[in-house]
């Protein structure tokens, strides 16, 4: 007994020496991997949209069924609506329109079918993008595209069927959607009225009651005491013959007010092509704008800044007066922790006129990356910084290194230790 306990008393001696030789020779750091992102000066401001739209009316007893669910592209004497008799005649004609939508999809998955040009793997990939494209919209909070993705999945999932021979054709289906379609339209009354477009543009069903409060052609001008003033109008009432708006042409505008310092950091970025525009409360995407007008008395005073945009969807032709995060400018790059950042000395090795090698050193920011077991020490292009983090370039470019070694993706970054200095040996 006595021998085995000198025995172990023995290993755990040396394995204490062990542990205080590798303490000596290895320092714990903590480490965080370089992944990429993207960050922006932003400015914050409340604002207000000007556009270009005209109110469509129907003064026509009835029921009021709308053309692909009220929101679209309409040309001008464009069918925007129809008015029926009753509820039961307007949504009839409603499924009507879907069979008919149904059998065309039908009718051409067969002649796609007899023509063969199509291969299984490439349907496979069709249906793989397809749901990736579902869950992406879903996570993103995008469901207005849903619809169209579930229409593009149903449509290659049927187009499997014929390739793997699991039906030959669609004529029963088309047959059976006809038959319904003949069916409904004997008990189905016409349309009693229709609804056109006076002009071109995009139609939504949303009316708000400001569409008459703002001069579109004077957008552009609005000075910062207009911009205050039209910031806290009231809508008229919308009247009850109204059924919606048509959004004529192609530009709308965003106009706030904004304060002198923030006007500072507009009139740097007038000819930027990356301005964005995010609406916190309306959607989780930005908006991309140009800056159309930065109206002020003085390079240094409060202004009203005036944003253009000529993108639309439903969810914008919406919206009205809101709380706006505007990114002036954007970066993206390799994002690192503050608390990874330092500064030590690099040496390079040049070679003057007269072909003679001389070393150079100098002070330059950068941080320690653990390879292996050791530190090595690369520099960094900052692009952004902030209290908690920095973005860096990804590859900087020639003459913005003083060195030759930055900072890559993946790379393990040192953000806790002391004492630290490039080639010294540590463990995580």
């Amino acid at each position: 007994v006595k021998k085995a306990c000198l025995i172990a008393l023995c290993c755990v001696a040396f394995l204490y020496i062990v542990y205080l030789l590798y303490g000596a020779n290895f320092s714990v750091v903590k480490t965080e991997t370089v992944t990429l992102s993207s960050a922006a000066n932003s400015i914050y401001a409340d604002g207000y949209i000007v556009r270009n739209e005209t109110l469509i009316t129907n003064d026509t007893n009835g029921v009021v069924s709308y053309e692909y669910d009220g929101n679209r592209k309409v040309a001008a004497g464009g069918i925007i609506a129809k008015v029926y008799a009753g509820e039961q005649d307007a949504n009839n004609h409603k499924q009507m329109d879907r069979i008919q939508e149904q059998i065309e999809i039908f009718q051409k998955l067969n002649k796609s079918a007899k023509r063969e040009t199509t291969s299984l793997d490439s349907v496979k990939n069709q249906i793989t993008s397809q749901i990736m494209n579902i869950n992406k919209n879903i996570v993103s909070g995008n469901f207005l595209s849903l619809v169209g993705n579930e229409e593009s999945l149903i449509y290659s999932l049927n187009e499997s069927k014929l390739i793997v021979g699991e039906v030959k054709n669609y004529n029963t289906k088309i047959a059976a959607l006809q038959k319904e379609y003949n069916n409904l339209k004997g008990t189905t009354g016409d349309a009693i009225a229709e609804i056109k477009s006076p002009v071109s543009g995009y139609f939504t069903t949303a009316t708000d009651g400001y569409e008459k409060k703002y001069n579109y052609k004077k957008a552009t001008s609005t000075t910062l005491e207009q911009a205050n003033k039209e910031l806290k109008y009231e809508p008229d009432k919308v009247a009850d013959n109204v059924i919606g708006k048509v959004i004529s042409d192609l530009n709308w505008y965003i106009v706030c007010p904004i304060k002198a310092d923030e006007s500072l950091a507009i009139n740097k970025n007038l000819d930027s092509s990356q301005i964005k525009v995010n609406m916190p409360y309306v959607s989780t995407q930005s908006v991309p704008v140009k800056i159309s007008a930065m109206n002020q008395e003085s390079k240094t005073s409060d202004g009203a800044l005036v944003l253009q945009c000529n993108y639309q969807s439903t969810v914008l032709a919406s919206v009205r007066q809101e709380q706006l995060k505007i990114d002036i400018q954007t970066f993206e790059g390799l994002k690192i922790s503050k608390s990874a950042l330092h500064e030590d000395t690099v040496t390079r090795t040049v070679t003057d006129g007269n072909g003679n090698e001389k070393e150079e050193s100098r002070k330059v920011k950068g941080v320690y990356v653990v390879s292996g077991n050791v530190m090595q020490f690369k520099e960094v292009v900052i692009l952004y910084s902030d209290d908690d983090y920095i973005i860096c370039k990804q590859t900087p470019e020639d003459g913005e290194l003083f060195g030759s070694s930055t900072v890559k993706l993946y790379d393990r970054v040192v953000i806790g230790g002391t004492d630290l200095y490039d080639g010294k040996s540590v463990r995580i």
